[in-house]
């Protein structure tokens, strides 16, 4: 049986695509490890390792019964993800995970699995030499620095050898810095692109093309600008996959654009070359103060016109708000809905998130401003009528689950640039 078991999720499937097909490339067999989504069918095999990968609002759903299941058999259990980076102390000591990886784990995987398997899969002193790591060594933490993948492109997107797949990262890294995001603090504030003939050629796997990028439209720039010439060379080479029955969605599900960058000419490039027409974009906020607060670096006025060429040029809008965000008023929550009123009127369609102070982001220890009146009533009758979407009830109680986590184990994050500055 397999001494090393990868358990998947629907949530964190990409990422571990994305691994073992980085593993695979460096040389690791992937024969050698048990992958599946089935928690039973690890027990049963009863590995020596088991990986796991999870964002924070999964700590308190199936994981805690799992870690004891498989800590009584002995298992060495290693965690991965946006949680484990943001607080490996918490992941340690709290959660029960004898070993985090933090930071990109492409390279860091690899080194720590063919050291585990060299040592007879035991915490020693030989982890202390791979970056990446924090565990316990004699009882001490030990934290190896933070784990950096400048080129990350020299990995594959999915494995070979292992039938999976998943949309394609093509970019990596957001200049934009907002400060409810754990994106750019993990990834870097600048952004770095997967090659066009790598994206061909992997995309030839899929039968729907989709990709993952913190924003579509700024393929091939360092984030923050427009290099349409690049965006069209990557849509353009992606032609003779459509024609083979291939679809192409662009901008929209897994990933989003930038409202600013909502213009003629890049929906004229949709048009042309992509199969979907509908667009998501981020507005967050119908008040500029807020958005100014959160380090969005756009304006009200740039939603509103990327609305309105989505409109024009036949897209559907999609717009994404956060409600509740730290410090909001009742007159800003009032904009926000007049904005959302507007993209409905439109024929957009709207999805509400509610403020989540998110660990390793500069907004971790802020708190989240109740709902006005105004706004339950709005989102009530409005999810009534089908007119938003968004899982904001849901989110109301999990952010208070979230505030009580920091406010006992917030832990100062290291992240892909260092110490992160708090702005509450």
């Amino acid at each position: 049986m397999p001494e090393i078991a990868v358990r998947m999720t629907k949530r964190n499937h990409n990422a571990f695509v994305h691994l073992l097909g980085a593993l695979e490339s460096q040389g690791f067999d992937l024969s050698e490890l048990l992958i599946t989504k089935d928690f039973k069918e690890i027990l049963r095999a009863r590995p020596k390792v088991v990986l796991y990968s999870f964002f924070t609002e999964e700590i308190w759903g199936n994981l805690p019964r799992e870690v004891q299941l498989l800590k009584e058999r002995g298992a060495l259990l290693v965690a991965g993800g946006y949680h484990a980076i943001a607080m490996p102390k918490h992941t340690l000591n709290q959660l029960g995970f004898d070993i985090a990886v933090v930071g990109e784990g492409e390279e860091v995987l690899y080194n720590l699995l063919t050291t585990l398997k060299r040592t007879g899969y035991r915490i020693t002193p030989g982890l202390a030499k791979i970056r990446g790591l924090a565990f316990r060594l004699n009882g001490e933490f030990t934290f190896t620095g933070f784990a950096k993948v400048e080129d990350f492109w020299r990995f594959p997107p999915y494995p070979e050898s292992v039938r999976l797949i998943s949309p394609i990262e093509i970019s990596r890294g957001c200049p934009f810095r907002c400060y409810y995001c754990q994106t750019p603090y993990i990834k870097g504030f600048r952004m770095r692109h997967r090659p066009i003939d790598q994206i061909v050629h992997y995309s030839r796997r899929m039968k729907d093309m989709r990709y993952i990028t913190p924003n579509a439209f700024a393929y091939g720039s360092p984030g923050a600008i427009l290099k349409l010439n690049k965006l069209e060379a990557l849509l353009r080479a992606l032609q003779p996959l459509r024609k083979e029955g291939r679809r192409l969605f662009y901008g929209t599900f897994p990933s989003e654009v930038r409202p600013e960058f909502v213009l003629p000419e890049t929906l004229e490039l949709l048009i042309d070359y992509a199969d979907n027409r509908r667009l998501a974009i981020g507005a967050q906020s119908g008040d500029d103060a807020m958005l100014k607060a959160m380090h969005r670096l756009h304006r009200v006025e740039h939603v509103q016109r990327a609305v309105e060429y989505m409109v024009e040029y036949g897209f559907e809008p999609v717009v994404d708000f956060i409600v509740g965000l730290p410090n909001e008023t009742a007159e800003s929550q009032r904009k926000s809905i007049e904005l959302m009123k507007w993209v409905m009127r439109k024929g957009g369609k709207v999805r509400a998130h509610y403020f989540m102070p998110l660990p390793g982001t500069p907004w971790a220890r802020c708190k989240p401003s109740p709902l006005s009146e105004e706004m339950k009533r709005f989102l009530g009758r409005m999810a009534a009528r089908g007119k938003i979407e968004g899982s904001w009830g849901i989110q109301i109680e999990l952010s208070k689950r979230l505030q009580k986590l920091i406010e006992e184990f917030y832990e100062e994050p290291m992240s892909y640039h260092g110490k992160i500055e708090e702005s509450c």
